[in-house]
């Protein structure tokens, strides 16, 4: 079994998915000094235009402009645009992967440039810096204004290969035991019954009640926490754009009040915390092409990235990382209308028709309900944007939306903006280019243009931790441990798939997205969660399960790096 063991660290440790078989374009110089605490500030689908527009909206400079040290390419195993999910897990496991992929391996199909992965290496799951963190005892958390089930923070917290495996993936983030989570999705903790959506009918929320959670449900009740294990959900689904937000639900909480108080609560730990914040709807806006709702809630994560940077200088052990994960959009300060004014183009010009948006196009679209007339949608616009619009405008939006389904809002922007500011956008979708980054405090790269894994790299790094011991640790394949005879998956289990393992005259059932293994009347809590891969039928399970089955005592292995940049056996 050990052969084995090793066998499966040396093909982990040998993953390289980038140009030339080189991991990064540009690493750090030198070896970085340890932190104590990393947090990483991601603005979903966000670039450098989008943070020059709001720094002209602001008045004033970013919080994180005296930071930018380079740039990263966000490129993805299979596409040269990339997802969120296949994103944000290299930025959290030090791997490129597939579309859609949350923190597994590639599949077989790859851009020319980058090497087919092993066999071995599909689908199977990847370690993340915040998992590393927890066992290296520090504190761990999430903050979105997405559903924490979403995409980017999915890629810290669970291993699966598809992003709307949800149910899944908050399953597989409430057993991974962090100590603040907070942001939307409270419909995948919940059954039906109790108006959620989780199609085990599992109630997760009664789990996290009986394991000592409090669990706010607005700004209110967030304030009042001072000590403990919080999960706060603020939202059924996603929460509010930040322009909306005090017209809809005034009692959420804001992104930079979320950012403090997991901060406060996760610095109580003498060993430190990791901390994942994601200001996730600057994409959604950009997608919609509605530059409202961009800038709000871009300042609604520069405003959050000002209380990192604050502790962090206060602290001055705390290495924060801002970046985006890709841009959306193709925003641009700039367009047709603008071709023969450009150069006497005035702050106001740019500025006062943006001033003027009260309200994203998703709350004046939702707002007119089914009665979808010329007539009303001209009166939401006027009232939501300020903007006086035609009747032929009017019909040529709800043609378009006709044509965009759930996207249906993203047809007033996609319309209205060329005609009525100088923004510029190209696409619904997303772009492909290099992103800024960030960077403050103990650990920071050297800067350059950094590959998307070398974001996770610089994470462990700072804080000791050596990642492919840590996939060793966390990852064994159960049919390379115990035979593949003695391994099968129960696929119709009431509450998901359940592995069962033959070992010794007894029965072992470990629950996949779960951290606990039992035999009869015996339970053991796991230090991670077992992950079943359906693309490939794998069982993976943490060296430590494999270890109370076979009733070993030996310490489990050091996932630290060792002295002199040395890694750790």
């Amino acid at each position: 079994m050990l052969k084995r063991l090793v066998a499966i660290g040396i093909l982990l440790s040998c993953i390289l998915f980038s140009p030339g078989g080189a991991s990064f374009l540009h690493a750090a110089a030198v070896e970085p000094s340890p932190a104590r605490n990393v947090i990483v500030m991601i603005v979903d689908g966000c670039s450098s235009e989008q943070y020059t527009f709001a720094r002209w909206f602001k008045g004033a400079p970013l919080t994180f402009d005296p930071y930018r040290i380079g740039a990263v390419a966000t490129y993805i195993a299979d596409s040269v645009i990339a997802d969120s999910a296949p994103a944000a897990s290299a930025f959290a496991t030090g791997v490129r992967t597939s579309d859609k992929h949350i923190s597994v391996g590639p599949h077989e199909k790859t851009l020319s440039t980058i090497k087919p992965p092993a066999e071995a290496e599909r689908y199977r799951p990847l370690a993340t810096v915040l998992e590393g963190a927890k066992l290296l005892g520090k504190s761990t958390g999430i903050v979105a204004t997405s559903r924490v089930s979403h995409a980017t923070p999915a890629a810290y917290v669970a291993h699966v290969p598809g992003r709307d495996m949800e149910d899944d993936i908050m399953e597989q983030a409430v057993h991974q035991g962090l100590d603040v989570v907070l942001g939307g999705g409270k419909r995948h903790l919940l059954p039906p019954e109790m108006k959620g959506r989780r199609k085990d009918a599992e109630n997760l929320a009664a789990d996290l009640t009986r394991w000592g959670y409090r669990m706010p449900e607005t700004r209110e009740a967030l304030m009042a926490i001072r000590e403990g294990r919080v999960f706060g959900m603020f939202a059924d689904n996603h929460m509010d754009p930040e322009i909306d937000r005090r017209q809809a639900h005034p009692h959420q909480p804001t992104l930079a009040e979320m950012t403090a108080k997991a901060i406060e609560l996760l610095s109580k730990n003498p060993n430190g915390f990791f901390l994942m914040v994601e200001g996730s709807q600057v994409d959604w806006a950009c997608h919609a092409n509605d530059p409202a709702y961009m800038v709000h809630d871009l300042l609604a994560y520069d405003e959050a990235v000002g209380v990192a940077l604050a502790f962090a200088r206060r602290d001055g052990k705390t290495l924060v990382l801002a970046l985006s994960d890709h841009n959306t959009g193709g925003f641009s300060i700039g367009n047709s209308a603008s071709n023969a004014i450009y150069p006497q183009l005035g702050v106001e010009d740019l500025l006062n028709p943006v001033r003027r948006m009260k309200s994203s196009a998703s709350f004046i679209w939702n707002r007119l309900g089914a009665d979808r007339t010329p007539q009303r949608l001209k009166a939401a616009v006027q009232e939501g944007w300020g903007l006086a619009i035609t009747d032929e405008e009017a019909t040529e939006i709800l043609a378009l939306a006709a044509t965009l389904k759930d996207g249906a809002a993203a047809a007033i922007g996609k319309v209205l903006s060329p005609r009525h500011t100088y923004i510029g956008w190209t696409t619904l979708g997303h772009c492909g280019g290099d992103v800024p980054l960030h960077a403050f405090g103990p650990g920071r790269p050297a800067g350059g243009v950094i590959e998307a894994p070398e974001i996770a790299r610089i994470c462990a790094r700072a804080m000791g931790l050596d990642l492919d011991s840590l996939n060793r640790r966390l990852f064994v394949d159960a049919a390379e441990a115990f035979g593949p005879e003695r391994v099968r998956v129960d696929r119709n289990a009431p509450q998901g798939p359940v592995v069962r393992i033959d070992y010794a005259g007894k029965q072992v059932e470990l629950p996949a997205n779960k951290n606990f293994l039992r035999w009869g009347q015996t339970t053991h809590a796991l230090e991670g969660v077992v992950v079943w891969a359906p693309n490939t039928g794998k069982a993976y399970l943490p060296l430590q399960a494999v270890r109370v089955i076979e009733g070993q005592k030996e310490p489990l292995p050091e996932i630290r790096l060792a002295k002199a940049g040395r890694k750790a056996s």
